[in-house]
């Protein structure tokens, strides 16, 4: 057999063997604290904090500058326009709509 034949499974083994990082590649943008007028919502990667209670977050979709945030039991946000000073917060549920504006 020729030694060329005996070193292709190594090299189809060798790309398994390279760890992708896992999550987003760089942080999202609505990622910090931002003051809404009626209170200030705090957002990580994982969790969102209206001011008086943290909820864990389900699901990320973007589209854009626009991001669309689920909860449990269907519950779901819309951040709008998000840039490095400011965002739209749109409720899914109540239709309220914040123009926000980041302080960290």
């Amino acid at each position: 057999m020729s030694p060329r034949l005996l070193l292709l499974p190594l090299l189809l083994l060798v790309p398994a063997c390279v760890s992708e990082p896992s999550g987003p590649s760089e942080p999202y943008a609505f990622v910090g604290s931002w003051d809404c007028g009626v209170e200030t919502f705090t957002f990580t990667s994982t969790t969102y904090n209206n001011g008086d209670t943290t909820y864990p977050i389900q699901s990320v979709r973007r589209d854009g500058r626009n991001y669309s945030l689920g909860f449990a039991n269907g519950y779901v946000i819309a951040l709008a326009a998000v840039t490095e000073t400011g965002l739209t917060w749109i409720s899914g549920a109540s239709g309220d709509q914040f123009n926000c504006r980041r302080v960290k």
